[in-house]
């Protein structure tokens, strides 16, 4: 009996020990499956996570994609807001005007880009009395700076606007002219590259080829400011010199050829200042002159190359040159103030081969290696 006994407890103590080992058991495969769970729902919490900050990145680079597309069409707004709108105005059609504006606008387009810039360009084609309605149309149009060439537009310019800059070129005495204080100084919107002549340089080029001469014929239009401060300047230069002048004034080109006939039995060689309208009718006083024998020696180079004999002067490209750097200059911030006007100091001695030939002219040896030679242009 006790040994049955033994044996029943035996068999109570392992069943409960296969009890606790089983509890045991599904107590660790709980437990590993709340870690298994817990693993996924961390992978899953840590893949979330990665999707969040995938997209958040991807807003944030199509919100940076955004906004430089934003400051590129910003940029190209702006630079399109710079284009620079440039008035140009002629009184008349002439190789020396022509050069002056080609040049300032070949300056002017290589410092912005040519598509960066409208010019605006009107002639009075001669006519003065049109002056005020073009200038009137070219202020109201609003441009950056206007360029007037020549006196006569450069007075009316200066009188339509007091706000919008002004370069003038082509003016013999912005000073006489009123567009000046004087010649250290801009106006109060005004400011550019005078064409002043070396009027004295001229004579006595003149005197070398034609050492005999006693009057001197001078032709030019009593209107043109340019005209008569050149003319006053030349008859002093000539009463020092002890010479005698006639002048031939007129008013248009048509009477350019009755003048020089009628002073041509008078005289024994012409000059003529840088006067716009003689510019012009260059070829009609060149036939005068040559069928009286008789040289013409006037204020611009570019009157030589259209029919002149000779003369001691700039060239208006240059002068063009020159002006369009100080267009550059103001167009990129400079003050008018700050750029009283300017002359050229360039000039060269100039004959013209065709007429050194029709007219018979010996050039003094002297002269040979100074004289830059050219031919008649047609105008």
């Amino acid at each position: 009996m006790k040994k049955r006994m033994t044996i029943l407890l035996a068999l109570l103590l392992a069943l409960s020990v296969l009890i606790a080992g089983c509890a045991k058991k599904d107590d660790a495969k709980s437990d590993s499956k709340k870690d298994d769970e817990a693993k996924v729902e961390e992978s899953s919490e840590q893949a979330d996570d990665a999707k969040v900050d995938a997209e958040t990145e991807k807003a944030e680079t199509e919100a940076t994609d955004a906004e430089s597309a934003e400051e590129s069409e910003a940029s190209t707004d702006s630079k399109s807001d710079t284009k620079k709108k440039v008035a140009i105005v002629l009184p008349v059609d002439h190789l020396a005007l022509n050069a002056a504006r080609d040049a300032m606008m070949e300056v002017i387009s290589a410092e912005f880009g040519e598509d960066n810039v409208e010019f605006i360009v009107k002639n009075a084609n001669g006519d003065d009395s049109l002056l005020n309605s073009i200038f009137s149309e070219v202020v109201g149009s609003n441009p950056d700076i206007i360029l007037p060439i020549a006196t006569g537009p450069s007075q009316v310019a200066a009188t339509t606007t007091k706000e919008i800059p002004i370069v003038f070129s082509c003016v013999t005495d912005p000073v006489e002219a009123g567009l000046t204080p004087s010649w250290q100084e801009s106006g109060e919107n005004v400011t550019g590259v005078s064409d002043m002549a070396d009027i004295e340089s001229i004579i006595d080029f003149a005197l070398q080829l034609y050492p005999e001469t006693k009057t001197v014929g001078i032709v030019y239009n009593s209107a043109e400011v340019n005209s008569q401060v050149q003319a006053a300047l030349c008859k002093d230069i000539l009463d020092e010199k002890g010479l005698a002048y006639k002048e031939g004034t007129i008013t248009n080109t048509s009477e350019l050829q009755q003048v020089v006939e009628n002073l041509a039995v008078d005289v024994d060689i012409f000059y003529s200042p840088t006067d716009n309208d003689v510019a012009s009718a260059m070829p009609a006083f060149q036939q005068v002159a040559n069928k009286h024998n008789l040289p013409i020696f006037p204020g611009a180079s570019t009157m030589v190359e259209s029919g002149g004999t000779g003369t001691v002067g700039l060239d208006y490209y240059d002068l063009g040159l020159q002006a369009g750097e100080m267009v550059v200059r103001i167009l990129n911030g400079e003050s008018v103030a700050n750029n009283p006007p300017e002359t050229v100091e360039k000039v060269t001695m100039i004959l013209n081969q065709d007429q050194v030939e029709a007219l018979g002219i010996v050039v003094p040896a002297e002269l040979e290696g100074e004289v830059e030679y050219v031919t008649t242009q047609e105008q």
